[in-house]
């Protein structure tokens, strides 16, 4: 069978694809290119990961719709949530800095991590997690979301090679020592988008 997942980020669509494979199971991923998606980017106006997966989830079935397309459909939200910030970055860790480099656009690109360690830099609690929701749209509107998390710390500084998510240059994964940029192959399999994405297989798979 075939479903879309709504990216065009090349390094997630690869990710689902490994999981794919690892679970033997008989699903072709097509991504927005694959199905000449000409809407632009979804607009993500929840307040929760929830509400943004379900959003794009909406909006790329509306477009299904219109062009006779009846495949399942994945998209996925998530974020870094820390405790002392009462949650932030959350839904807005991808932007978390846009303000700041939009006044000044010499900044670098993770200003977001910058600004994040220098809200951290007097506070002892650096506990925090990232989550990730999976929404599962079927053809028929019926939809399934999972929610998954790695729990961890915010490092003092930064961590190795800074590169997107740059937020994983400083997210230490619970019971390690490492970076989440760090991580590689099998030691990704039990974080938090893997966890959710691998759920959200295994509902499909039930329903079809």
């Amino acid at each position: 069978m075939e479903l879309i997942f709504g990216t065009t980020n090349q390094r997630k669509v690869e990710d689902l694809r490994n999981i794919i494979k690892e679970s033997s199971l008989n699903i072709e991923v097509l991504d927005l290119n694959d199905i000449n998606w000409d809407m632009g980017e979804i607009e993500e106006t929840g307040s929760t990961i929830n509400e943004n997966s379900l959003i794009k989830a909406q909006a790329i079935l509306s477009f299904c719709k219109e062009h006779n397309l009846t495949y399942p459909i994945i998209t996925d939200d998530a974020g870094l949530f820390v405790d002392a910030l009462n949650g932030e970055p959350g839904i807005y860790t991808a932007r978390y800095a846009d303000k700041e480099i939009s006044n000044n656009p010499t900044l670098p690109k993770y200003q977001g991590i910058i600004k994040l360690l220098d809200k951290l830099k007097d506070e002892d609690n650096r506990q925090a997690c990232y989550r990730c929701c999976v929404t599962v749209m079927l053809p028929s509107g019926e939809y399934y979301q999972v929610v998954d998390e790695s729990k961890g710390i915010i490092a003092k500084d930064i961590i190795g090679e800074i590169k997107k998510p740059y937020f994983y240059s400083i997210f230490i994964l619970e019971g390690t020592n490492v970076a989440f940029n760090q991580l590689k192959g099998k030691e990704l399999d039990d974080t938090y988008r893997y966890k959710a994405l691998r759920k959200s297989l295994e509902y499909i798979n039930k329903k079809y």
